[in-house]
């Protein structure tokens, strides 16, 4: 296998708010990493990344879907983290009705925003066709990577929850072991990554790392063509509980007859 290449990589978190900045934008570019807020509309989001540029990877922290694929789609990924260990630790919203479905399209029109400065995918699985775009899911991808002890601790409400999660992943020295694991050596990232407090970056911040992982070939993909992937952590790399989790909320479903719609492969490089 190739050397894994980090240049040119973008992570976005969605955000929607029409009066405040909301989205989370992160990146890498010949070796210069940085991070910012933005608005939701494009005039002002394009200013914070970098110019004239073709991301090799873009990881959007949202549900992303097919282009066709109707509104009222169940998802076979949210639904197996949403039961479970998963199901207080790092369940993701169901999006086919309420505010899912907002963020749903939201995360498809951030999509089409930057879908011209994506490259071709080189990385087996791509949900917009003809593009490096990837689907970040930054509650998940710490939580399977926190030990169950972590867990055990008095725990946030569920609207910090997120962050909740980043200061267990700063003090447990996740983010070590992560760029360790894909072989990224930035001191610079990992000293902005472990000091940022502002949700929004942070966001941004997982949502690159996800795009380091994919691009490293190391990514665990869940999910299926039919309605999407989550792209998490090396597989070596989750906690005990976070696997076994996984394995029970498969055979859960499978006995439920949701066996055709589920499936998990390996990132290929």
């Amino acid at each position: 296998m190739k050397e894994a290449s980090f240049d040119k990589l973008l992570g976005i978190d969605v955000g929607y708010s029409l009066s405040r900045p909301s989205t989370g934008i992160a990146w890498c570019v010949g070796g210069n990493v940085g991070c910012a807020k933005a608005h939701s509309d494009w005039n002002r989001r394009q200013r914070h990344i970098p110019a004239s540029t073709t991301f090799s990877t873009i990881a959007i922290d949202g549900p992303l879907l097919p282009p066709d694929a109707p509104d009222e789609l169940d998802r076979s990924c949210e639904r197996l983290f949403i039961r479970g260990a998963f199901h207080a630790r790092c369940k993701p919203g169901l999006s086919h009705h309420g505010h899912g479905l907002a963020l749903r399209k939201a995360a498809a029109e951030t999509a089409a925003q930057v879908r011209h400065l994506a490259a071709a995918p080189m990385i087996g699985r791509s949900i917009i066709p003809g593009a490096a775009i990837i689907e970040a899911f930054p509650n998940a991808f710490l939580g399977v990577l926190l030990e169950n002890e972590r867990f055990a601790m008095s725990r946030a409400a569920k609207r910090r929850k997120f962050d909740w999660l980043y200061d267990q992943a700063v003090e447990s020295h996740v983010f070590d072991r992560l760029l360790d694991a894909i072989g990224w050596n930035n001191e610079t990232l990992l000293q902005k990554v472990t000091t940022e407090r502002d949700h929004e970056k942070r966001a941004a911040w997982i949502c690159l790392l996800t795009a380091a992982t994919a691009a490293a070939g190391k990514s665990e993909v869940i999910g299926v063509e039919a309605s999407g992937w989550f792209w998490l952590p090396p597989a070596e790399l989750w906690a005990p509980w976070a696997a076994d989790a996984l394995v029970e909320n498969r055979a859960a479903v499978s006995a439920s007859g949701g066996a055709a719609k589920l499936s998990t492969v390996s990132a290929i490089a």
